[in-house]
């Protein structure tokens, strides 16, 4: 029965391990996953701040032509006054004139406020690009760093495996049952040593005469309390008591 017990053991380990490496399998994938993201984030960012950029651009140049047009009007109109012979002609051009600068100074009161705009915005874009520069940066060396680690937990988990099967072969087919119940029930801890009659699983007292079987290793015996699986260390063999 030592001999299942230590085949126990040696499956409980692999089993821990397995359990490590497939948190690590699952862990790495969410970590790279939150990185791209963030970074999707940030360029979407810089994307639509360069689109509103465009965009004001484009007004600034649409205002831009049309107080250049409206000048050249201008300029066309009081040239024109000087051909005028009518007084109502005069004063009708003269009219005329006077709203198209009223327009223009509105419409240079729009451009100055769109060009402030566009000088904001380039500020915002420019740190947002350093930004980005910086994360991108720090992100694809995590990145690379978490699909490096990756790769290595996914070539030492298959051989993992493969060595819990061939262990599994040594155990006693009506123990396994057992113990992937206790497992699922005690996250994967299994045994328990068994000391001056006390599980240290669980630290609670074990009946004297459950002790001496224990020792003697005759059958599988659980702790009454945690139902892990007891074993005495071999060095503790010779503490046997006479119940």
């Amino acid at each position: 029965m030592r001999e299942q017990i230590l085949v126990l053991e040696a499956l409980q380990q692999i089993d821990l391990e397995l359990s490590e490496l497939e948190v690590h399998l699952k862990e790495y994938p969410d970590k790279i996953s939150i990185l791209e993201e963030e970074l999707k984030s940030s360029k979407d960012t810089l994307e639509e701040l360069n689109n509103k950029k465009e965009k004001l651009t484009k007004t600034k140049s649409e205002l831009e032509s049309e107080i250049a047009q409206n000048e050249e009007s201008i300029k066309k109109s009081e040239e024109k006054l000087f051909e005028i012979k009518t007084h109502k002609e005069y004063q009708a051009l003269q009219k005329e004139i006077t709203e198209t600068k009223r327009m223009n100074s509105d419409l240079e009161e729009s451009l100055l406020g769109e060009m402030e705009k566009i000088e904001n915005l380039d500020k915002e874009i420019t740190k947002k690009s350093e930004q980005l520069a910086s994360k991108d940066s720090e992100y694809q060396e995590k990145i690379g760093e978490y699909k490096l680690e990756l790769e290595e937990i996914k070539v030492a988990y298959e051989p993992k495996k493969e060595q819990k099967e061939q262990t599994v072969q040594t155990l006693d087919p009506e123990i396994l049952p057992l113990y992937e119940k206790i497992m699922k029930k005690n996250n994967g801890e299994i045994l328990a040593v068994a000391k001056n009659e006390v599980c240290t699983g669980c630290y609670m007292n074990i009946p004297a005469q459950m002790f001496n079987e224990i020792l003697t290793l005759t059958r599988i015996i659980q702790c009454p309390s945690c139902q892990k699986i007891l074993y005495c260390e071999e060095e503790s063999e010779s503490e046997a008591k006479t119940a």
